[in-house]
């Protein structure tokens, strides 16, 4: 795909597809359609931001500076890092080593810092009062469908039987208590 000046290329899409998936712990080899899927809404998303970034980068206030680029992408790939297990599994996983990996997604941070302060800039002014969150509901409730409320627990019991010395140190303790108490 060709949005504004830039393109969007099959690579790119897979690559940050495996790394969406791999963040997810699911294996494409093993579940295709469900990487498939990943596949069809990162390269829906990479056509979104390219759209307002298109716009962003025609916006002279927004400023980034190289040093924020670099912050945000240690701590992005540090997450990723965390979530594959240790450093080598995500390059496995990526299929890159992490300096390559640094260099491909440089200007991919970049660009989202960009659609994202963009968007801050929209939006920042903008005021939504509860009155109107309860007037839209009440407008619209017909049409919004409806979250039950559910609710999951478990109950582990694990009996304690305490041993005979932790039986007479409470003993003990409960005795100077009351000795305590009753001087």
């Amino acid at each position: 795909a060709i949005v504004g000046n830039n393109i969007v290329l099959h690579s790119d899409v897979l690559q940050q597809s495996q790394i969406l998936a791999a963040s997810k712990k699911i294996d494409p080899v093993k579940r295709p359609y469900l990487f498939e899927k990943i596949y069809i809404e990162t390269l829906e998303n990479i056509i979104n931001q390219y759209t307002v970034l298109d716009v962003a980068e025609k916006d002279t206030n927004l400023i980034i500076s190289n040093e924020e680029v670099d912050r945000t992408l240690d701590q992005r790939i540090d997450e990723f890092i965390v979530q594959a297990g240790s450093v080598d599994l995500f390059e496995m996983s990526v299929g890159m080593s992490l300096r390559q990996i640094k260099l491909d997604y440089w200007n991919e941070i970049r660009n989202m810092m960009f659609i994202e302060r963009y968007k801050f800039s929209k939006i920042q002014t903008i005021d939504v009062s509860r009155l109107e969150v309860n007037n839209f509901y009440d407008n619209y409730k017909d049409s919004i469908p409806p979250m039950l409320e559910n609710y999951t627990f478990s109950v582990i019991e694990v009996p304690f039987v305490a041993g005979k010395n932790s039986e007479k140190e409470v003993y003990s303790f409960l005795d100077s208590l009351r000795t305590l108490v009753l001087n």
